[in-house]
């Protein structure tokens, strides 16, 4: 095979150690050693003289306009540079390193000792799949709060998978719901012989930017109904709010990598509490192949030991920029505690420039009830969607209206 035959054939795939051997074996040494050369990455690029848009859609870094949208949020360089780093298997002991050290950072960044962690392939929508058909009987009963356009998907999805769903909703957008009302229908649910199996809070909803009080709410549905699961919707939230798993009681958790976390869209991050381990359906009757947990938990077990594992491959490009996103986040001043009251902190000084300084108003009900991650601003007084693209040539780059489902 010649080499010029081979490098057309077979270097817009993978080139395998094997077939740099063949080559060496069968051409002289000075064009063995071109050949073997020639057999890296930047070969990819020989077939293409001209990209029909410049890569990553921009000419340069300069002219991209910024993010300042609920998410994805702008990306450290550190975390860019491993996301573009080379290519590794999920058997590469530095893939089974950084996926283990994840595993073990994602208790901390969710404030745990012994919550099992789940990173899979996918968005943080994947979370509420992962709900409806492994915490949920088929036709279970599951009480939702609903502030906002996320909190409807999520109830939608239950839907699709056929729980009977109860919903309670905020009595005006940019609300909290009504604890005595969600209250109410535990109690009366439990005394009917037919308690919730679970119950669905939205930390913040990204569409209100309505922060929940996730503390009371735990508490309250211990003391009513202990025996329903605590599911929380964290997509907007975590590792920015403050969310404790063991003190407050949370059964599970499911958000994306791409908020908070600081890592680009693809991980579906998610972590279970021991009494929801124990609540998993049998593997034979969940209703997903991909998102059986009792599958994927041998890969995770595995990984956290440091050996290899497989039932689908993983996002080893994201499990390496989520161990440096971790570290970032985790190594600032008091650790979590230090990032939470960061968020605090900026929400504090942010929204007295907008209320105060610019005399706008936020969508919530207050800045208490408001997200310390995410704000909702309504438009000046006769302006409106107008306003994103005069900004976006700014460089800034808003989210508008999110319209209902």
């Amino acid at each position: 095979l010649g080499v010029k035959s081979f490098e057309r054939n077979f270097f817009p795939m993978a080139v395998f150690p094997a077939a740099r051997r063949a080559i060496a074996a069968t051409v002289s040494s000075s064009a063995s050693q071109a050949a073997c050369r020639s057999a890296v990455p930047t070969v990819f690029s020989r077939s293409v003289t001209k990209f029909s848009a410049p890569i990553g859609g921009y000419e340069s870094e300069q002219v991209r306009p910024k993010l300042f949208i609920p998410g994805p949020i702008e990306f450290s360089p550190e975390v860019l540079k491993a996301n573009g780093a080379g290519a590794r298997a999920h058997t590469d002991t530095t893939l089974i390193e950084d996926f283990g050290k994840c595993l073990e950072m994602t208790r901390k960044a969710f404030v745990t000792k012994d919550g099992q962690p789940f990173l899979v392939s996918g968005s943080g929508a994947l979370g509420w799949d992962v709900v409806a058909t492994n915490l949920i009987s088929e036709g279970g009963k599951v009480l939702v709060t609903n502030t906002g356009f996320f909190c409807t998907r999520f109830e939608n999805c239950l839907r699709q998978f056929r729980n009977d769903i109860t919903s309670i909703s905020a009595p005006n957008p940019g609300a909290r719901v009504n604890i005595q009302e969600v209250e109410k229908a535990l109690k009366d649910a439990k005394a009917n012989g037919k308690p919730f199996e679970a119950i669905t809070i939205t930390h913040v909803d990204t569409s209100t930017a309505v922060l929940a009080d996730l503390k009371e709410m735990c508490a309250m549905v211990q003391a009513t109904s202990p025996d329903t699961l605590i599911i929380v919707d964290a997509v907007c939230s975590a590792a920015g709010e403050e969310l404790r798993m063991d003190e407050w009681g949370v059964d599970f958790v499911l958000t994306g990598s791409q908020k908070a976390f600081g890592v680009p869209p693809g991980l579906s991050i998610m972590i279970a509490s021991q009494k929801a381990m124990s609540r998993l359906l049998p593997k034979d009757k969940i209703r997903s192949f991909f998102c059986n947990m009792p599958l994927w938990l041998p890969v995770m077990e595995a990984y956290e030991a440091r050996k290899p594992s497989y039932f689908a491959t993983p996002a080893c490009n994201l499990i390496g920029a989520l161990r440096v996103g971790l570290e970032q986040m985790q190594d600032y001043p008091d650790g979590m505690d230090g990032y939470f009251r960061a968020h605090r902190e900026n929400k504090t000084k942010l929204h007295k420039i907008i209320t105060q300084d610019m005399g706008l108003s936020l969508l919530t009900d207050s800045s208490e009830v408001s997200s310390n991650l995410l704000s909702c601003i309504k438009y000046p007084p006769g302006k409106g969607p107008e306003i994103l693209p005069i900004m976006k040539k700014k460089g800034w780059i808003l989210a508008g209206v999110i319209p209902r489902p």
